[in-house]
């Protein structure tokens, strides 16, 4: 079995999991834990959610660093089969993920959608009714019904209609271009972008006002059309790689630490830009600053964890980037360098506010 972006995996130990990427070494699947259960461990800085017959915390790691610091210490301790580091890395960041050995339940978006759409009418409740009329008016878009899902909360069931949003999931880079390239042209009735109070309201949080010029990010934004509202619901739709389109494979490539640095470039293809994690491929690099160690390598790549950096520059745009620089040592020992930004351990020190992609007219 394939495990695919964005799909919901349940353990044994009671742990709900997002799977994160579509890459994954032997015998692990690559996640990010997204409910974790109170009993062994538990903190009063993370939301609470009652699922699955069980009292969780919703893992954020945009909350209080030291308090961030101290969850994922102790989630170390209690959970130490869940913490990964590669010897594909001379100094590896940190991964969660989960062996396979502790899956309980993998969930389909694939399948849980094709269930759904076969349910009649007159048994869903309004989400799902919304769920449902999204799904077949982006079937207009000439998609088959198998090159979608759904996932997140509508996937497993623990919804809140009126509140939640609605998670697409599109099944190759391919055909969620075409997607968005319909989605461009589309004036459904039911159908509205977000306005700029509400990017506005997005911008606020997180890093993105240290980082960004408010207006030029709105703008920019508003160039995506992956995230909108249906029916007043807000929806979210992801790509996901198939297994002959993945842009790296797991095993294939080794990676050694420079430093931290920030460089420009140009952006020559943002195909891969859609998927997680993500890639520019970029030309032309200048040092802009960071470690001097740095200074004189041409960056090939930009590579990034976080699905904010989706879509956000396109062909001969400039970009600027800031991460951890590592030297690639491929298969045949071809070399070049990327910078990385938002490996999770970016998340408990100084570098949470200071990595970043951005068009350089910001």
């Amino acid at each position: 079995m394939h495990f695919y972006e964005s799909s919901i995996i349940t353990t044994k130990d009671g742990l709900h999991c997002q799977v994160y990427g579509n890459q994954h070494p032997d015998g692990r699947i690559l996640i990010k834990p997204k409910y974790i259960p109170t009993d062994r461990i538990s903190s009063d800085s993370l939301p609470y959610r009652f699922i699955s017959g069980r009292k969780m915390n919703r893992l954020n790691l945009w909350i209080d660093q030291d308090k961030l610091k101290q969850y994922i210490d102790d989630f170390t301790k209690a959970y130490p089969d869940y913490v990964f580091r590669s010897p594909l890395y001379d100094k590896s960041p940190l991964f969660f993920v989960v062996p396979k050995e502790k899956i309980e339940r993998a969930y389909s978006p694939a399948e849980g959608l094709y269930d759904l759409m076969s349910i009649p009418e007159k048994d869903l409740d309004v989400h799902l009714k919304t769920v449902v009329g999204l799904v077949k008016f982006l079937l207009q878009s000439s998609l088959e019904l198998t090159d979608l899902g759904i996932t997140y909360s509508t996937l497993m069931g623990h919804y809140s209609p009126y509140r939640s949003d609605i998670n697409i999931v599109v099944y190759g880079k391919d055909k969620f271009w075409k997607l968005m390239g319909f989605m461009e042209k589309n004036n459904h009735p039911d159908l509205r972008w977000k306005t700029y109070e509400e990017w506005e309201a997005f911008y606020k949080k997180r890093n993105r006002h240290i980082v960004h010029k408010k207006e030029n990010y709105i703008e920019n934004m508003h160039r995506k059309r992956s995230e909108g509202f249906f029916r007043n619901t807000l929806f979210v739709i992801f790509a996901v790689e198939k297994e002959d389109e993945a842009w790296f494979k797991w095993g294939k490539e080794k990676y050694k630490r420079i430093g931290i640095a920030k460089f420009r470039g140009i952006v020559k293809d943002n195909k891969s830009s859609v998927v997680r994690p993500g890639c520019y491929i970029i030309s032309d690099s200048k040092f802009i600053g960071g470690d001097e160690i740095c200074k004189n390598l041409q960056i090939s790549r930009v590579v990034f964890y976080s699905r904010d950096y989706c879509m956000l520059a396109y062909p001969d745009e400039e970009i600027e980037a800031s991460g951890v620089v590592e030297e690639v040592t491929q298969e045949d020992g071809k070399k070049y360098y990327r910078v990385v930004i938002g490996y999770f351990g970016s998340y408990l020190n100084q570098r949470r506010d200071n990595e970043y992609i951005k068009l350089v007219d910001d």
